[in-house]
């Protein structure tokens, strides 16, 4: 077995060295690993005791009766492979983590390498080493010690660091593109594809990408129809920044999703300038439009002045859809706003991660309020306790697809409009049509609401 030699990554020597992690799967679940190595596989271990929920760099060590047999006693312990690991669910005994990007070596290889030094074991980095999970003392060392224990652990190293993403230095494309990772997985659901079956995002080219998500995804050729609809987003906003179109459709004659993604990038955001991004959602046939507005929180509040300053500008440059009146100040209809705001849980951004990123959806009246009550109160910002009524993704997505979220009656061109004062206020927007034709569910009300 050979392997390709990965596009070598250069790693300082003075550089903070990757979370590392040492995971003792049993024999069965390396099966399962080598089975299909890019598949997440979601494994329980006794350690708890997990810093952080970023990405960490697994060394999975052979369990005993995988080590050679040199004449008895007991025999040392042995590197199976890499791959890469996270923490997910942590439970009363145990914390579950999901494993993927796995890969064994050519052959076992001795794990006293990762602790000696100069030739001679350190008996206090051996003892400091988890029995499983996060290294966290000495993984400058470990990871020093890993790189040099054969050509094939530094080939495998090469391979995974391009995945493994530091918070500290992300930068504001790459935090945009799980932006709009994010939101295009969420949209292809509504348009009734499962993210897992949603192969071109696995298959996403970081080196073609250039200031959009999108752009590094290969689409599936669509023939154009006679709606005028196709196209006329790339049409309108052909002469302000990058724009990138992709269009999706399912293979063969089923046609189960159809649908267009455009994204739009204003010229000081491609430039390096900061930049949000608003994910818009619109369905052709029942003309309902959908909003995203994607809100990184602050170490202290739920926005920063810069957010709150552009969600206002926004507000003050969108054409506002005709509203129903209210009961209450705290009654709030589901079929009036189409903008939502999508808070993320702070994950990394890695090819690897084709499902949609944890976190919560807030309807934007409801942030309002807590935002009006906040200055009313002498605060800069509401906290996060303040927004209660939330929705995860996999539900807002199925509640969208069933219409009960979002403005309906929307001509497309107001839709148009609101991406506009996107790329004015925001920088970024992503726009996904769908023209699948089907049958909503308990909300398809919406087809004769005035």
């Amino acid at each position: 077995m050979t392997f390709a030699q990965p596009r070598r990554v250069d790693i300082p020597s003075s550089a903070r060295s990757p979370r590392l992690a040492i995971l003792r799967p049993d024999k069965d679940f390396l099966r399962l690993l080598k089975a299909d190595r890019t598949k997440e596989r979601s494994y329980s271990q006794s350690c708890r005791d997990w810093p952080e929920v970023k990405s960490h760099l697994a060394i999975l060590l052979a369990p005993a009766d995988q080590h050679g047999d040199e004449g008895g006693g007991e025999q040392p312990e042995q590197i199976w492979g890499l791959g890469i690991v996270r923490p997910a669910r942590e439970t009363d005994r145990d914390r579950k983590v999901i494993v993927t990007r796995t890969r064994g070596l050519q052959g076992l290889v001795p794990a006293s390498g990762l602790w000696c030094g100069r030739g001679e074991r350190d008996a206090a980095l051996y003892e400091s080493l988890p029995e499983s999970g996060p290294v966290t003392v000495g993984a400058d060392t470990v990871f020093a010690n890993l790189r040099q224990i054969s050509p094939d652990v530094e080939a495998e190293v090469q391979r995974l660091m391009p995945l493994l993403d530091d918070a500290e230095g992300w930068s504001e494309r790459e935090l945009r593109w799980r932006d709009e990772r994010d939101a295009l997985l969420l949209f292809a659901k509504i348009a009734g594809l499962a993210p897992n079956d949603f192969s071109e995002v696995r298959l996403w080219d970081r080196t073609a990408t250039r200031a959009a998500f999108i752009s590094g995804l290969v689409g599936t050729a669509v023939q154009p129809m006679l709606d005028d609809i196709r196209g006329r987003a790339a049409t309108r906003f052909s002469g302000i920044g990058e724009t990138v179109v992709q269009a999706f459709a399912s293979r063969g004659g089923n046609r189960s999703y159809d649908f267009e993604a455009t994204s739009i990038t204003d010229p000081w955001v491609v430039d390096g300038g900061e930049g949000s991004l608003d994910a818009y959602y619109y369905h052709v046939d029942t003309r309902t439009l959908v909003m995203l507005r994607y809100v990184r929180p602050g170490p202290n509040g739920l926005f920063s002045p810069g957010a709150r300053h552009s969600l206002d500008e926004f507000h003050s440059r969108v054409h506002r859809l005709p509203r129903s009146a209210r009961r209450s100040a705290d009654d709030y209809s589901l079929l009036d706003d189409p903008l939502f705001l999508r808070i993320h849980e702070p994950v990394p951004f890695t090819a690897a991660l084709h499902r949609t990123s944890a976190g919560a959806i807030y309807p934007y009246d409801q942030v309002a309020a807590a935002i009006s009550a906040a200055v009313e109160n002498g605060l800069s910002d509401p906290s996060m306790g303040a927004l209660t009524r939330h929705l995860v993704p996999t539900h807002f997505a199925q509640l969208v697809r069933d219409g009960w979220f979002g403005a309906s009656g929307v001509p497309f061109e107001v839709a148009l409009d609101w991406v506009e004062a996107t790329i004015d206020t925001a920088g970024v927007a992503l726009l996904v049509v769908d023209f699948s034709l089907r049958q909503r569910g308990n909300g398809s009300g919406i087809r004769v609401r005035a």
